[in-house]
């Protein structure tokens, strides 16, 4: 249980040193989560999350930090959550994803490449740039990976290419990689500050999991607020499991 106290820690210190959001700034680029917390709600291990901003070429770049810890942003967990689907859906290397990334950085001269979400694609085991036309300029596609800079057949892409992840909202699920349908949890910037709730709801997963912890039943946390046990079942496995490996 202790691992489970460390997820959802917060060090009173760190909300002292959290920015400020400023007037008309976006809400989901203001860098609030830590990367235990992002951890905690992408169920990604809490190792591998800080791995992917750590050296000198990392896969992805945190938006903001409290000195030398790194916080995130709303943006950043989309970020991430493609890199998870990248590794366990995809199967991508991490040696791939890095040598992608760069390029890809280069290309949309962003730092954050990843939350243009459907410019990145993956088309026959290899990331591509998928740019639009506009106006004169025709639609062209860019290998990312495999052959950086050189140009794919764009039927081709039309016909085998794959977006990452759609949606407005980041639908985390700790088993994307075998179950493509189910969405029992979400995270929008505009219901709970973006924090990870059951779908649908204003309910906070850890909220239910603090009530599991408590000794309460599935069933009783079901009924006391009007879920489906097997929404809760979810919800509760997709944190759960991945608390303890963490």
């Amino acid at each position: 249980m202790a691992s489970a106290k460390l997820m959802f820690y917060i060090d009173p210190g760190m909300l002292n040193c959290k920015p400020i959001r400023l007037k008309g700034q976006d809400l989901r680029t203001l860098p609030t989560y830590t990367i235990p917390e992002a951890a905690a709600f992408l169920a990604i291990k809490q190792r591998t999350l800080f791995s992917w901003y750590e050296g000198n070429e990392p896969i992805l770049n945190a938006s903001g930090s409290c000195g030398s810890v790194h916080l995130l942003s709303y943006r950043d967990l989309e970020e991430s959550y493609r890199v998870y689907l990248l590794r366990e859906k995809f199967h991508f290397s991490l040696q791939f994803l890095r040598r992608s990334m760069r390029n890809a950085r280069k290309m949309f001269e962003s730092e954050h490449p990843l939350q243009h979400a459907d410019a990145i694609k993956e088309c026959l085991h290899d990331l591509v740039y998928d740019k639009p036309a506009r106006g004169k300029r025709p639609r062209t596609i860019t290998s990312l990976g495999q052959k950086p800079g050189q140009q794919v057949v764009r039927e081709i892409v039309d016909l085998f290419g794959e977006r990452i992840v759609a949606g407005k909202f980041i639908f985390p699920w700790r088993f994307a990689a075998t179950d493509h349908k189910s969405r029992p949890v979400s995270m929008n910037p505009r219901i709970m500050s973006g924090r990870l709730v059951v779908t649908g709801t204003r309910i906070p997963v850890t909220v239910l999991w603090g009530r599991k912890r408590a000794g309460i039943s599935t069933d009783e946390i079901a009924k006391d607020y009007g879920l489906d046990r097997d929404i809760v079942e979810k919800a509760l496995a997709h944190i759960g499991t991945r608390q303890k490996a963490a």
